[in-house]
């Protein structure tokens, strides 16, 4: 029984095999049939899955204010250069937008380096005669340090794209970056006690938020906010607790930088500028120096973290 059981299905499997080489017969009119060959179809490898590209890491750059302390921002950009991260656009506020301006025109720090040195003494405010208070200048008294350092380059034709923070009036701030960049940096440069108004445009150095958003509008995806202004005394002759107004308004200038943090601003590097009031003219190299050391660490940090 059970032989006669297995021969029945390997007459079975036979017969199944016979059929699946039995080629197909189609009927044609008049009678007859035109037979035509069975087709397997071969498998179809599935695609692979793509992987998406990597995204590409776009650093911002923001310049805080400060005076003559600002040049200690060419001593950071210098060791970004040696790190070789590059800057993707930047930002300046007051004097940092000085700064930032003659960086963006050719995105070389050598050259950034050799427009702010353009800079004379006797083109800053300077002390009355009868008193310690700073005569504040118009940013008029700049025109020929501007002529030189920027010329007619325009915003649109630098580098790298650069604005700065200014208000107008009750106007919390605009992103200025349009047109020649001395035109710019004269609205977002004059502060007290140091520069008077420019037709009623004033810097707005507590912009850091919006400087961020510029920054990302324009692709930036990893902010980096550079504060200079350290601890201790900001205006000559004058105690870091004196209630004078202009101290106060330099005092709440630092307390809004040091409380910029993720997800506005993503790294922060703080410049060790002690001792350096914003009128320290004399002290360039030094707050260069000073700049550069305090960079290494963050941006070693970042070299690792991005993979620059």
């Amino acid at each position: 029984m059970t032989l006669a059981g297995c021969k029945t299905l390997r007459r079975a499997e036979q017969r199944t095999d016979e059929e699946q080489e039995r080629p197909i017969t189609t009927p044609v009119p008049g009678g007859g049939s035109v037979s035509a060959p069975v087709v397997i179809p071969e498998a179809v490898p599935s695609a692979p899955i793509a992987t998406p590209p990597p995204v590409k890491v776009k650093v911002g750059v923001i310049l805080s204010a400060g005076g003559m302390k600002t040049f200690a921002h060419l001593g950071v950009l210098r060791e970004m250069a040696r790190a070789r991260i590059p800057v993707h656009a930047i930002v300046g506020m007051e004097w940092g937008a000085v700064i930032a301006g003659a960086y963006a025109g050719s995105g070389q720090i050598n050259d950034a380096e050799w427009k702010a040195y353009k800079l004379k003494k006797t083109e800053l405010p300077s002390k009355g005669l009868l008193t310690q208070k700073l005569d504040a200048e118009g940013v008029s008294a700049l025109r020929g340090f501007f002529d030189s350092a920027f010329g007619s380059t325009t915003t649109e034709k630098a580098r790298i794209p650069f604005a700065c923070p200014a208000a107008k009036g009750i106007e919390r701030g605009y992103q200025l970056g349009r047109g020649r960049i001395q035109d710019v940096v004269a609205k977002c440069l004059p502060y007290p006690p140091l520069y008077r108004d420019n037709g009623g445009w004033l810097a707005s150095p507590f912009a850091v938020e919006e400087s961020a958003a510029w920054l990302r509008s324009q692709g930036a995806n990893v902010i980096l906010l550079i504060n200079v202004l350290g601890s201790g005394s900001l205006l000559p002759g004058v105690s870091a607790t004196d209630p004078l107004p202009e101290n106060v308004l330099w005092n709440e200038i630092r307390r809004e930088l040091t409380r910029a943090k993720a997800p506005i601003v993503n790294h922060v590097i703080n410049v060790n500028t002690n001792g350096h009031p914003i009128t320290d003219f004399d002290s360039r190299r030094a707050l260069m120096d000073a700049g550069q050391k305090a960079a290494t660490e963050t941006l070693n940090k970042m070299v690792s973290q991005y993979g620059f």
